[in-house]
């Protein structure tokens, strides 16, 4: 019987990071060595929170979307801190999945609507021309609003509501 000879496997030497870790916690020891080691090299050994989570990335800035095709997937309504809003995932041209979040009286309204008219939360549903976007001025004392800023002495602040095209 002839005997194979062993692979030799290149190993790449990564400092050990994270020792004696007892009771599921970082000792004062293995947090001396995490600063010495540096940002750099921890985070070169380290997961990403996209690779683990498979998670989809939020719209943090909705003009991103202005005049931007995109589709509607699918949306569900949530309750929030200031009441309902919409969560709806949609897929971008570039086939980026992302989080649409919005509880005005745009988007949100609009993905009532829909959900009325289909009688479902399932698209696809094709927004050509992305979203839209509509500026004003807002009064919260008196909550009136007006397209140009009212002269009165009010509290009247910037507003802005995105619509779904």
């Amino acid at each position: 019987m002839t005997r194979r000879k062993p692979v030799e496997i290149e190993t790449v030497e990564r400092p050990e990071i994270v020792l004696n870790v007892q009771n599921g916690r970082l000792s004062d020891t293995d947090l001396d060595r995490i600063r010495e080691a540096g940002y750099d090299s921890i985070a070169r050994q380290s997961e990403t929170y996209d690779e683990l989570a498979n998670s989809i990335p939020i719209v943090r800035e909705k003009m991103q979307l202005v005049g931007a095709p995109f589709v509607s997937l699918e949306w569900r309504f949530n309750r929030g801190d200031n009441g309902e809003f919409v969560s709806a995932t949609v897929m971008t041209q570039d086939n980026r999945l992302s989080i649409l979040n919005d509880g005005s009286s745009g988007i949100y309204r609009q993905y009532r609507e829909l959900t009325e008219k289909r009688g479902s939360q399932r698209g696809p549903i094709m927004h050509r021309d992305g979203l839209s976007i509509s500026e004003y001025w807002f009064n919260p004392d008196t909550r009136e609003t007006a397209k140009n800023r009212p002269d009165d002495g009010g509290d009247w602040r910037k507003a802005t509501t995105f619509y779904l095209t």
